[in-house]
């Protein structure tokens, strides 16, 4: 053996071994640090066939027969055709977001499948390999077909790629975008550097030739520049489990378990707590668990403590862990109990105001009863629905948002505090004029009330007729306010439209609101209550609702009646 052989090999081996450590961190880096979606699934394969690749050719340069050299040069090429596939499913899932469908893939595999099996059989044929042995190999024509069948993988998985960087990353500075071409590139044109032979007019050593393939050393450099990209610029998304560099100083409480459960680890935040966890509790905490799944929140109660518990799985490398994460929620619980104290004071405000309507509807003159019990009627009403809506509000957002709960909350008490000045001011003796002009002011006082729980309204009012039968008046403004009210207790809308024709012969009005609205109408005692109150005075409802297309009321009150 020569001098420059011995040369040759000892580099060889020397640099591949290098680059397959090296790979071989980059590798973990990738697998221990990334949520696994198909694209990266797909590249940690490349990666891997790419670092096998890089072994087999360390053995087939040692090899001490030419019948091994040929073994290891199977298995090195079985690799390649690895790649080529692995490569196009890499790219087709970073831009489509998932693999390619199943009866495609399967045609795809036959295409490296065949190749591998021309290699394999090459010493039958010659076909590939027309010379392979310790001094160089020389290729035939079915090598040059498989260089032809890779690079179109390759290419099409380039194509991929490069729709990517150009729709999700065309925010990112030019540089990123560069080195992430680069990555997928270099390698490529180096191989073809080499498979054309440019590189051995150039690279002599001692007269002799020491040329060998740079490929999968080049590709180091590839999967470094990949390693740089997830974590600097979230090419792939980086999982959160990153206790040494991450958790210790979150202001979230945190534990680590081992795979049997046991505690490996718990953050600053956490020893701060002295929440003092037994490791009963805990087992206790994920029995609890394996009944309702990793994915839920469950509350204990420990030490008068109210806390929110999540347990999550951690797949690393090494073995399988457990991160569980604690919120205090006694604050909210606290505030909550306030709440519902503050409830009940309402719900006792609230019967001690219907307690002094029925006693002012009995002091109330005859001739100004009605008056009374219409004011009454409209102000407890309107104030009732808005703060009970109001309190929906607040006790919603008790959890997520404790000033938004204490805001409505007080708006809440100052719905019923305006409730019962509005009371006070009503007048007994009020002599009652009831005309088109004053129709138009109690739907307005309608909507500024149901204005208040954020409801965007409108009214459209035409005609102005100065007398009208108090009976329709009354009629007119009962059914709007009823259906108003509806509005607010069924219709889950954000808009409220009400329009009111008047003329010397009719009323004609129409309710619109733009909520759920329903396709097959079932008519309550509500509805069903107006229809018959119309028919005394010789009018008529028509409803038009559908699915998602809103509710529509109209009504037609003669004046004449």
């Amino acid at each position: 053996m020569s001098d420059i052989l011995k040369l040759e090999i000892e580099t060889i081996s020397n640099v591949h071994i290098i680059t397959i450590i090296i790979s071989l961190i980059a590798f973990m880096m990738i697998y221990m640090k990334t949520n696994r979606d198909h694209a990266v699934k797909a590249f940690l394969v490349m990666q891997g066939s790419m670092i096998m690749w890089m072994v087999f050719k360390v053995f087939k340069t040692v090899a001490p027969t030419e019948l091994l050299r040929w073994y290891f040069i199977v298995a090195y090429y079985a690799c390649v055709c690895i790649i080529e596939i692995a490569f196009l499913e890499f790219g087709y899932a970073l831009y489509k977001k998932k693999r390619i469908p199943g009866s495609i893939r399967m045609l795809l595999y036959m295409f490296p499948l065949i190749q591998f099996i021309v290699i394999l059989t090459n010493p039958y044929h010659h076909l590939f390999y027309s010379r392979y042995d310790f001094f160089g190999d020389s290729f035939g024509i079915m090598f040059y077909v498989h260089f032809f069948i890779e690079y179109v993988f390759i290419v099409v998985g380039c194509v991929y790629c490069g729709l990517t960087l150009r729709k999700h990353f065309k925010y990112k500075k030019i540089m990123y975008r560069v080195m992430i071409s680069a990555a997928i590139l270099f390698p490529l044109v180096m191989n073809l550097l080499y498979v054309s032979k440019v590189f051995h007019k150039y690279l002599r050593l001692l007269d002799e030739y020491i040329i060998f393939d740079i490929t999968p050393i080049v590709f180091t450099w590839s999967a470094l520049l990949f390693v740089y990209a997830t974590f600097k610029h979230d090419f792939f998304n980086v999982s959160p489990i990153m206790r040494h560099e991450i958790i210790h100083k979150l202001d979230t409480p945190i534990l680590l378990l081992d795979s049997a459960f046991d505690i490996i680890y718990q953050n600053e935040k956490l020893e701060d707590m002295t929440l003092g966890l037994t490791d009963e509790t805990i087992k206790k905490l994920i029995n609890d668990y394996k009944c309702i799944g990793s994915t839920d929140e469950i509350e204990i109660i420990y030490d008068d403590r109210h806390l929110r518990v999540l347990l999550k799985k951690i797949t690393s490398l090494i073995e399988t862990e457990y991160i569980m994460t604690f919120k205090d929620v006694s604050g909210y619980r606290t505030l909550e109990y306030d709440i519902n104290e503050e409830l009940s004071q309402l719900e006792i405000s609230n019967d001690q105001l219907s307690d002094s309507i029925v006693s002012l509807k009995a002091l109330s003159k005859v001739g100004a009863r009605n008056y009374v019990a219409r004011e009454l009627h409209d102000i407890i009403g309107h104030s009732l629905v808005v703060t009970i809506k109001l309190l929906e509000v607040s006790k919603l957002y008790h959890k997520k948002d404790l000033q938004m709960s204490l805001d409505a909350l007080n708006n809440a008490l100052q719905s019923l505090d305006l409730g019962v000045t509005d009371i006070k001011k009503i007048k007994h003796d009020e002599v009652v004029v009831y005309s088109g002009d004053r129709l138009q002011k109690e739907l307005y006082k309608i909507l500024d009330h149901v204005g208040k729980l954020g409801l965007e309204t409108k009214l459209s009012f035409k005609g102005n007729v100065h007398k009208i039968n108090e009976q329709v008046f009354e009629m007119t403004r009962k059914i709007c306010t009823e259906l108003v009210t509806n509005t607010l207790k069924h219709a889950n809308a954000s808009e409220l439209f009400i329009s009111v024709s008047l003329s010397q012969e009719q009323v004609n009005v129409m309710v619109i609101d733009n909520g759920e609205g329903n396709c097959a109408l079932m008519k309550g005692n509500g509805l069903i209550g107006i229809e018959n109150r119309l028919k005394v005075l010789g009018g008529k409802l028509v409803i038009n609702t559908s699915k998602n297309e809103g509710f529509m009321s109209k009504f037609i009150i003669p004046l004449n009646t």
